[in-house]
């Protein structure tokens, strides 16, 4: 039987745990923050049937969404509207914020189906390339040294809990996709085999570039083969996640297509 935590009441900034509460969800990235602040009652809800929730901080106990919450938590505090919403990375507090352990990813985690990201920067553009490998349930992420960090609190919220479903690694080189026998697939714009004309076998990693520049010149040399998607001349080209997601469908479509 789940034994519900007794809850206690901080009304006060200058608390200590509070102060350290702060900091964790100012700076998510740190290696010192162990844990992920969610900030949404349904991507709570969906956590906390297979991950730990570590801490809940709300707003009143008179919200009905604590029910079964309260039940999970390691710790639960109450905490005032003001000092909630100074915790809060949102414009408007939902009056809830739930801290999960971070997932923690190795090698062996990795799927044979990987998408090398190349000092992507956006935050948005990341969540939502890791959403759509949930989505396709095949691919792993990988970022080079440079990439907006997995644990940047844009990211979490655009990721929606793929954190936890997805396999992801940071800052590593594409030599060592390269060295672990990944063939190397570079996503460009303007040269390369069409996307849907390519037939993709496994291990494989595409390689995604930056929003701006594109990929690195060396990052650019290591692969095998290049890919692009088909478009209208006047086109240059697309968002990134957009770009990123139309790639990772096309394989997963491959996948299903020869079962």
């Amino acid at each position: 039987m789940a034994v519900t935590p007794s809850v206690r009441t901080i009304r006060s900034a200058q608390n200590r745990s509070y102060r350290r509460w702060r900091e964790f969800a100012a700076h998510p990235e740190s290696v010192e923050c162990p844990w992920v602040a969610v900030q949404n009652w349904k991507h709570i809800h969906d956590l906390v049937n297979k991950h730990k929730l570590q801490l809940l901080l709300f707003q009143t106990l008179e919200d009905s969404r604590l029910r079964n919450l309260l039940e999970c938590a390691k710790e639960a505090i109450c905490l005032s509207n003001r000092l909630l919403e100074n915790l809060s990375a949102l414009s408007s507090s939902q009056g809830v914020i739930a801290f999960f352990e971070k997932p923690v990813w190795n090698w062996k985690h990795l799927s044979s189906y990987v998408l090398y990201l190349d000092r992507l920067q956006d935050p948005g553009n990341l969540g939502t390339l890791l959403r759509t490998a949930q989505a396709t349930g095949i691919f792993s992420l990988v970022t080079s040294p440079g990439t907006v960090s997995f644990f940047n609190t844009k990211v979490v919220r655009a990721s929606a809990g793929a954190l936890y479903s997805v396999p992801f690694l940071e800052e590593i080189s594409a030599q060592e996709l390269a060295d672990r026998g990944y063939h190397l697939w570079a996503a460009d714009s303007g040269t390369g085999q069409s996307v849907f004309d390519v037939k993709f076998n496994p291990p494989l990693a595409i390689l995604l570039g930056n929003e701006g520049m594109g990929l690195e010149p060396t990052i650019s040399s290591l692969s095998q083969d290049q890919v692009k998607i088909p478009m209208q001349p006047e086109m240059e080209s697309l968002n990134a996640a957009v770009a990123g997601s139309l790639i990772l469908y096309e394989v997963f479509r491959q996948t299903v297509q020869n079962g």
